[in-house]
């Protein structure tokens, strides 16, 4: 025992074994000569039995020490004896017991020389199945899981997914997640087993046929291996050859896939491999093929989603290829607005080949985009803007002339077509499509409340350029929807949205935060329609009266709005008249809180839609009285489309 090592020196075991097996000998000897003297004299006593009991016990154990030294040898073939962390030559870091190196081997013998044999399909699954629990156990030490791999059969190992799936297990899918627990344990070992060393080599090399290639990624497929080991194996068993030679039959393991669950098609495979982790996938793209291929991100991007195209199991590899997507942009992991250099430079490179597919990308992979993009929000909000450097390409650095807003920091900087044609890889995904609204209604709201503030401080119009680069956004995200669903749908989805989030939500007669969030892009948005033409403006005010049964007034909705999140913001101007605030929490209240009032104190004698007025009225006389107020509510009120963004929508650029 040294600096926290313990192990065993095989050598040493054998000695003390000989030595053992020469003491039990001697202690025999010595009993049956003992007894015999005793006999002699007619003493009759237990010792000498006892002393010859002892020699057979210690013959028995000489039997356990020999096997024990003979499974660290095997433990040590192939790797260098000294231990990492510690130790000396010769020596193997043991687990936290012993048994568990014996429990290793027991079950490599179980698999590699007894269940697979087995002739009868139906024991076999039984057997597989009754010792699964434990190999999965095994992964609680994972020196001994990795035990377990450097003992059993590369015969078996390499074939474990096609052999569990050929007995007809109806437990197949559990007892391969059992193998591949214990094998991810393995490679995340912090000191590893020399003998492992050659199942981790081998994991890493061509595995010589699509079909071996296939049971090596699927046993990985659920194995949580360390990033490194992801990628190397996705691409040496796959996608660097899939790079160089994009255009052949991939398919493989067609049924073991069905067994697990898994796609048969290769590639699909690989990513689901890659798919979790955002160093391996990026790891893997920016060595796919090796040096020999001279294609960029972008490009070998594209080979993927053209291969999803042109497979008989597109939904598998677009789905696999979205996943990998997320990960690699750390979508699920990182803040929007705070994402990492490497993140951010791998999203633009994605942004721009989906980008290129727009609303013709593969289905499967529609909804992982929806996730990037609200993820990436500050970077596609932004990257609508048309007051500064309309004509620029997207990049990571600033262009030139850009000026930057307030709480709004990109990663990088896309151009206006870039971000519409990501857009249009989602718009019209119900799901997928409402998380990125909420996303940027977020986004919208808590910027426009910060610029307020700012401005409220220091003499500025923060405000009025975030609620022009909003309009911007807001036409190129309607251009986009007309483009992929035609005028009538993208419409008829926007008045749903508007119908559904402006309905005056309350708890307890508190508005609830969030939803005053994504009202307020819902009537952004209805107005940006407005603006941009009165066919659809007339279509939008008809489909909304004929769900709420009143029509919408937008521009004072919109004025209103401009004066709440200004308030909000803290921008200065008197008390407002306590007509106006909520007496729960002292804030503003909201256009449908006033819609909600008016409705309860209309009579008989007098509509409700006479009473909304008489509290906008007072409305208006506030703002009126405060002139720096009313002039910041008038030019962000107008701001909210730009001229260039509605002679985009109009010619159809």
């Amino acid at each position: 025992m040294s600096g926290g090592f313990h192990g065993i020196d095989p050598e040493q075991l054998d000695q003390a074994a000989a030595a053992l097996r020469t003491g039990a000998d001697r202690l025999t000897a010595l009993g049956e000569e003992f007894g015999a003297k005793l006999g002699k004299y007619g003493i009759d006593t237990i010792a000498p039995r006892e002393i010859i009991r002892i020699a057979d016990w210690g013959r028995t154990e000489v039997s356990k020490l020999r096997g024990r030294a003979e499974l660290i040898r095997k433990l040590n073939e192939g790797g260098d004896l000294a231990s990492p962390g510690g130790g000396a030559q010769g020596l193997i870091r043991l687990p936290g017991e012993l048994e568990d190196f014996e429990l290793a081997q027991k079950l490599a013998r179980v698999y590699g020389d007894g269940v697979f044999t087995e002739k009868d399909a139906e024991r076999q699954a039984k057997l597989v199945h009754d010792h699964a629990d434990e190999v999965a156990e095994l992964a609680d030490d994972p020196q001994a899981a990795a035990a377990f791999y450097a003992l059993l059969s590369p015969k078996v190992r390499d074939a474990l997914p096609n052999l569990i799936a050929s007995t007809g297990s109806k437990t197949a899918k559990q007892d391969l997640a059992a193998f591949s627990k214990a094998l991810g344990a393995a490679l995340r070992a912090p000191a590893l087993v020399p003998a492992f060393a050659k199942v981790r080599s081998d994991l890493t090399r061509p595995a010589g046929s699509k079909a071996a290639a296939w049971n090596r990624l699927a046993l990985l497929a659920g194995a949580n291996a360390p990033s490194n080991i992801r990628s190397a194996a996705a691409r040496t068993l796959v996608l660097d050859d899939f790079t160089k030679k994009p255009r052949q039959d991939w398919r493989a393991g067609s049924t073991e896939s069905k067994a697990y669950g898994l796609p048969s098609d290769l590639v699909a495979l690989g990513l689901e491999v890659l798919a979790g982790d955002g160093a391996a996938v990026r790891d893997a793209f920016s060595k796919l093929g090796g040096s020999e291929v001279k294609l960029t991100r972008t490009e070998k991007m594209k080979l993927f989603l053209d291969h999803a195209e042109r497979s008989a199991d597109e939904e598998d590899v677009a789905d696999a290829f979205g996943r990998a997507m997320e990960a690699g942009t750390e979508a699920g992991t990182e803040q929007p607005g705070k994402h990492s250099p490497e993140a951010a430079a791998f999203t633009l490179d994605l942004i721009k080949a989906a980008g290129s597919f727009g609303a013709d990308l593969p289905a499967s992979a529609k909804d992982s985009m929806g996730v990037i993009a609200a993820s990436y929000v500050h970077e596609l909000v932004s990257g609508a803007r048309f007051d500064k450097a309309e004509g620029r390409a997207s990049g990571m650095e600033p262009p030139k002339h850009w000026k930057p807003l307030p709480g709004v920091t990109p990663a990088f900087y896309l151009s206006p077509g870039d971000t519409s044609g990501f857009l249009k890889t989602f718009v019209g995904e119900d799901g997928t499509a409402d998380q990125f609204d909420s996303a940027v209604a977020r986004f919208r709201h808590d910027t426009l409340i910060s610029a307020a503030r700012l401005d409220g401080k220091r003499s500025s119009d923060h405000f009025g350029d975030s609620s022009m680069m909003f309009g911007d956004f807001g036409s190129l995200a309607f251009k986009a929807a007309v483009d992929v669903l035609g005028e009538e749908d993208a419409v008829a989805d926007m008045a749903r949205d508007f119908t559904k989030n402006t309905t005056g939500f309350l708890l307890d007669g508190v508005p609830i935060a969030g939803q005053v969030a994504e009202a307020g892009w819902s009537l952004f948005q209805a107005y940006v329609v407005s603006a941009a033409g009165d066919i659809w403006a007339d279509s939008f005010e008809t489909q909304v009266e004929t769900a709420t049964k009143e029509r919408s007034d937008l521009a004072k909705r919109l004025k209103y709005d401009m004066t709440h999140l200004l308030h909000s913001g803290g921008y200065p101007a008197t008390d407002p008249p306590k007509e106006l605030v909520n007496p729960a929490t002292g804030a503003l209240k909201t256009y449908d809180e006033l819609v909600a009032e008016a409705k309860n104190e209309a009579t008989r004698d007098k509509k409700w839609e006479q009473a909304l007025q008489e509290k906008l009225s007072v409305h208006d006389a506030w703002t009126d009285s405060n002139d720096k107020l009313d002039k910041k509510i008038e030019l962000s009120a107008r701001a909210q489309s730009s001229d260039l963004a509605k002679e985009l929508l109009k010619t159809g650029k």
